[in-house]
């Protein structure tokens, strides 16, 4: 943490002196920046330029730095691994000459080939050199792209289940398509999980041409996507998803009510798995689990009674906050006003509860900002991603957070809920046997993968050096200063004439930007979570690396995305199509405001389209106008976008001659759609030719420059920033600033006003930046420690997390288990479960080491009785206290026992429910499992223990059997029933053998499935609920200096043995009472 006193001896404090050479009318605060003459028309600029170090002496310096970086690359042990993985690449450079001379038949045969090699004993890795040159060559067919050295270390590196850090622009998208083939080839699926829908459709339908020349489906899954839909792309070879709807998925499967319901690949639905932007999903995500919620409680009418009493209490006498951890404390003047206010004794009385709705409240008030943490749009509010910048439409805040959010806005609170199902992506991905990763930010967080995944980060070289200048942060007393200074630098580039990427924290800082730049007349782009904005984010994008393009935007940019010098050719191209036929193709005016972009459009430099490119359009525009009137079609806007769209993915997709073929074919129907496709490929000539340049002219001015506004609580977001400029070797540079009054400082309690009044007394100006070695050393400090802070919450999290994962993995095992196991494995369940509250009743009121006089017989069988119910016949409820105590002392002294036909001597025998092989095999099985049970104390009379438990265990059991043999319903009740379950039997292949008993069979395993089902999600989800709290509880025993990790661990192993005996003793209850009064339970069961 940054100390006052260490501060006070930095020299950074001293600022850089400054040369004035010009002051102009109505002066703004100075700037670093030397602002030539020949901009006369921007009076509102100071003109001042930084005393650097002599040229001798910086030149020295720059290469004795240079010198230690290759010295410590050479030392270190990625250096090593690295040069290793160049056998490989040896290996595939040696066979493109051989896999270059095959045709596009004999090299997508070679999937055929590899597969039959694995079938017939070869490893993947004897293949691998061979299939990653296959890949290689199918991506330069089809994509006109060839794999790099480097690309294929990459590659070989996901194969091995590491994280492979490639810097932005290396490729990364085409990298995976090695690892993803050649795991594909077992069999077992593959999934490649990116970070929001976009770039998952981009990559299925980009990278996804590539497998399927080689013989691969490829499948995609997101949002929208009905169930059926699902599982047909789940079932691909490689299946192209985000970590959302792959985590929900999951869980929907876990709550399933049958086995048509699922749709990942069970039972194994995890097997390989490469996942972009792996730090983000198992880090920056790893505080937020995925939850599935139900039951909506009614507290609503607290939410905004407790609103208004929040806008009663003031900060610091009412209540103290602490913004590190987001928590609030009530003073004792806070209680005391509230209570008042809410007219109640006690804030935390059990029968009037107000304190949780106040505490939200509170922290609704105070941490949750609208525009930064969350927007409002129609009526709700929206929850922004802040390490995105993305809305999440899905997402809720838990624990009534969302609901205080909604009641301080005054919005329609929606009702609180109840988690039915829930898991963190650490414990999601951990399910995997092989998981790998790529990003272009991870080594800094090296030993958390390790320590939480086994997985180490390789960083691979890029293909050509980067030479992007990271230029000093500059330090802000004030905000005021620092935004001051953003706007100048952002003004100075762009009358240089270079691209400039700003990023903010938020929606709020930037909208206060893009109106600093507005006073300025700087035309730019805002991309933010705003919808006018995030609509257009794709085009934004495209736009950002021209000459004079300027572009803020939140952390929208940060992460896939490429931001190409000159402009991305394929979507000016689109953009060009889109502005000539759009205005044919439908009358509707667009929805989105797109005023700030068609002000920047004008400073950028018009794309030059040829003659044979305006023919091909004017023929499209015509053609366009023709399908328009002579078939009536009226499209809306999107429509006519979506057309557009369709047509350049079928120019992609399809080679010249074939859509020229389609043209001449159809040539009397208007063929809209491939003339379209063959104007885009004019057209994208004409943009590539025009980007090529304008790229040329951007690398002669330094290429981009990112500003960033703020530091964040991690290294690797703001090196994520910075990887926006220097891509590929291109130039660039970046530049932070940031201000003392920024939130991470206050988050973490670092005292600012003093270096506030310290600057000003220093530079008489308290808005001139301070640089210097010190004072990165010291920002550098304070994100380390916050970096820390997050990590030890994390690991928490995850070590908490990790009793629940061994709970979840038993019940969701046996989940599926029932759901997709055999009619005889369900059965099994069922005695199981029967033996199991035998066992209970018995080891509660029997004890081995105790002579059964000692016993508690009378509560044994008035127990064991109440559970059997209507079950047992007349003879056994006739049996007392000293019958039952006879019978086991007559037992213990008997030598012999017959196991086949056993039963207590003196008591009535089970019924002849064991009837065929399996069943007598099953109970045999069962007595073997009760002799071999470790749970039994060795005592003197442990065997007549365990012939007590297999007696009533087997009085259960076949009792249950035969009054279900002898229910005798017949086919018209045996049908109701099965509309009722959504299975008729005439669906069944074997139905129409014996219909009645088939029918009456079929029935008793559906019924004991959905018993088994239902009664297990429902103690489950109320674990679920125990465990929240719980996991809150342990905390306050911190107190008592006892460790809260292992409370939870203790009060949660005996919570959830509980609960299992709890699933037992009611799915037994359940179907007993069932086949006793079927007509009673067939509503509690089935409704």
């Amino acid at each position: 943490m940054v100390t006052a006193l260490s501060l006070l001896n930095a020299p950074f404090l001293t600022p850089k002196p400054l040369t004035q050479l010009k002051t102009l009318p109505s002066a703004k605060p100075n700037s670093p920046f030397f602002f030539p003459s020949s901009f006369p028309s921007f009076p509102n600029l100071q003109q001042h330029r930084f005393n650097g170090q002599p040229p001798i002496a910086a030149s020295l310096k720059e290469k004795v730095g240079c010198f230690k970086k290759t010295l410590s690359d050479f030392t270190s042990l990625n250096y090593w691994v690295v040069r290793d993985y160049y056998r490989l690449v040896d290996s595939v450079n040696a066979l493109e000459p051989e896999i270059q001379r095959l045709s596009d038949e004999q090299l997508a045969a070679k999937t055929s080939e590899f597969k039959k090699r694995l079938t017939q004993g070869e490893a993947v890795s004897d293949i691998q050199a061979e299939a990653f040159a296959v890949v290689r060559e199918a991506a330069k067919r089809k994509l006109g792209m060839r794999h790099f050295d480097v690309q294929i270390i990459g590659g070989a590196v996901l194969h091995d289940g590491s994280i492979a850090e490639m810097k932005t622009g290396e490729g990364k998208t085409l990298v995976s398509t090695l690892a993803a083939y050649l795991n594909a080839l077992t069999g077992d699926g593959v999934h490649v999980v990116t970070v929001n829908d976009y770039l998952a459709q981009r990559d299925a339908e980009w990278m996804g041409r590539v497998h399927r020349f080689l013989g691969l489906s490829v499948g995609l899954v997101q949002k929208g996507m009905t169930a059926e839909e699902r599982r047909i792309n789940y079932q691909c070879d490689i299946t192209y998803t985000n970590n959302s709807e792959l985590g929900f998925d999951y869980l929907r499967d876990n709550l399933a009510g049958n086995n048509d319901q699922l749709v990942m690949r069970w039972p194994k639905p995890f097997h390989f798995a490469i996942v972009d932007e792996v730090d983000s999903v198992l880090i920056d995500e790893g505080r937020n689990p995925l939850l599935i919620s139900g039951e909506a409680s009614k507290d609503d009418a607290r939410y905004p009674v407790a609103a208004k009493v929040a806008e009663l209490l003031m900060r610091g006498l009412h209540y103290n906050i602490e913004l590190k951890d987001n928590s609030v404390e009530l003073t004792e003047e806070g209680i005391a006003l509230a209570e008042l206010a809410l007219e109640t004794n006690d804030l935390w009385d059990e029968n009037d509860p107000w304190a949780r709705f106040v505490m939200n409240a509170l922290k609704a008030k105070e941490f949750y900002r609208r525009d930064v943490q969350y927007i409002v749009r129609n009526g709700k509010a929206l929850i922004i991603n802040e390490l995105t910048g993305r809305v999440e439409e899905k997402r809720r805040w838990s624990e009534g957070i969302h609901q205080a959010v909604e009641a301080k806005e005054g919005l329609k609170i929606q009702a609180d809920s109840v988690v039915v199902a829930q898991i963190t992506y650490q414990s999601l991905f951990k399910l995997y046997p092989k998981l790998s990763g790529m990003t272009g930010t991870a080594k800094t967080e090296e030993k958390e993968f390790l320590k939480m995944f086994q997985m180490p980060v390789i960083e691979v070289p890029t293909n050509l050096p980067n030479i992007r200048k990271d230029l000093p942060i500059q330090a802000f007393a004030t905000a005021r200063g620092k935004w001051e200074y953003v706007s100048q630098e952002v003004e100075y580039m762009f009358r240089q004439g270079r691209p400039v990427l700003v990023g903010t924290t938020s929606v709020e800082n930037s909208e206060y930007l893009s109106d600093l730049l507005q006073e300025r007349n700087i035309p730019h782009s805002v991309l933010n979570a705003r919808p006018k904005y995030a609509a257009r984010e794709a085009e934004i994008i495209a736009q950002a690396g021209r000459k004079y393009a300027i572009t803020i935007s939140t952390n929208m940019a940060g992460r896939g995305t490429d931001i190409i010098l000159g402009g991305n050719p394929k979507m000016l191209a689109r953009e060009i199509i889109e502005d000539s036929l759009l205005s044919f193709l439908t009358r509707e005016a667009p929805s989105i405001e797109v005023s700030d972009m068609a002000i920047s459009r004008k400073v950028f430099s018009k794309v030059k389209v040829g003659p044979s490119s305006m023919a091909l359009l004017a023929k499209a525009a015509l053609m366009a106008k023709f399908v328009g009137k002579s078939e009536g079609k009226s499209w809306t806007h999107e429509e006519a976008k979506s057309i557009i769209l369709e047509s350049v993915e079928m120019s992609q997709l399809k080679p010249l001659k074939e859509l020229q073929k389609l043209i001449d074919e159809q040539s009397e129907m208007y063929p809209l759609g491939p003339s379209i496709a063959i104007t885009y490929l004019s057209v994208l000539k004409d943009c590539e030719v025009h980007c090529t340049k304008e790229g040329s002219e951007v690398k002669r001015l330094g290429g981009l420059h990112v500003i960033g506004t703020s530091l964040h609580e991690s290294r690797r977001i703001d090196n994520q920033l910075r990887g926006r400029a220097g891509r590929q070797g291109d130039p660039g540079s970046t530049r932070f600033m940031v201000s003392l009054q920024d939130e991470m400082f206050q988050k973490f309690n670092f005292d600012t006003e003093w270096a506030v009044k310290l600057i000003s007394k220093i530079t008489n100006d308290e808005d001139i930046p301070i640089e210097g070695d010190a004072i990165v050393k010291q920002l550098l400090a304070l994100q380390i420690n916050a970096e820390k802070y997050f990590f030890n919450i994390r690991k928490s999290l995850v070590e908490f997390d990790e009793v629940l994962e061994v709970q979840r993995k038993h019940v969701y095992d046996l989940r599926q288990l029932i759901l997709t196991g055999d009619d005889e494995s369900c059965s099994q369940h069922i005695f199981q479960y029967m033996q199991a509250v035998v066992d209970e009743i018995v080891f509660g009121n029997a004890d081995p080491l105790k002579h059964p006089r000692y016993w508690s017989l009378s509560k044994l069988l008035k127990e064991f009785i109440n559970i059997a119910g209507k079950l047992l016949d007349d003879s056994f409820a006739m049996i007392s206290e000293e019958d039952l105590f006879q019978s086991l002392k007559q037992l213990h002294e008997s030598n012999s026992v017959d196991v086949d036909n056993f039963h207590l001597p003196n008591l009535p025998k089970p019924p002849d429910g064991f009837r065929g092989i399996r069943r007598k095999n099953s109970s045999l099985k069962r007595w073997l499992a009760i002799c071999s049970d470790d749970s039994t104390k060795n005592g003197r009379y442990r065997s007549t223990t365990n012939l007590l438990r297999k007696y009533l265990g087997d009085i259960l059991i076949a009792s249950y059997l035969n009054i279900v043999q002898e229910s005798g319903y017949d086919d018209a009740y045996i049908k109701e029933i099965e509309t009722i379950l959504l299975l008729p039997h005439t669906c069944h292949p074997r139905s129409c053998l014996f219909p009645p008993l088939f029918a009456a069979n079929f029935l008793l395993i559906r019924i004991q499935r959905a018993v088994l089902v239902k009664t297990l999600d429902c103690f489950w989800r109320d674990h679920l609920v125990n465990m929240n709290r719980l996991s809150s509880a342990v905390n306050v025993r911190s107190f008592g200096h006892r460790n809260p990790l292992e409370e939870y661990k203790i009060d949660g192993c005996r919570f959830f043995i509980s609960m299992l005996s709890a699933t037992r003793r009611l799915t037994v209850e359940s179907l007993l009472h069932y086949w006793s009064s079927p007509l009673e339970s067939q509503e509690l069961f089935f409704s």
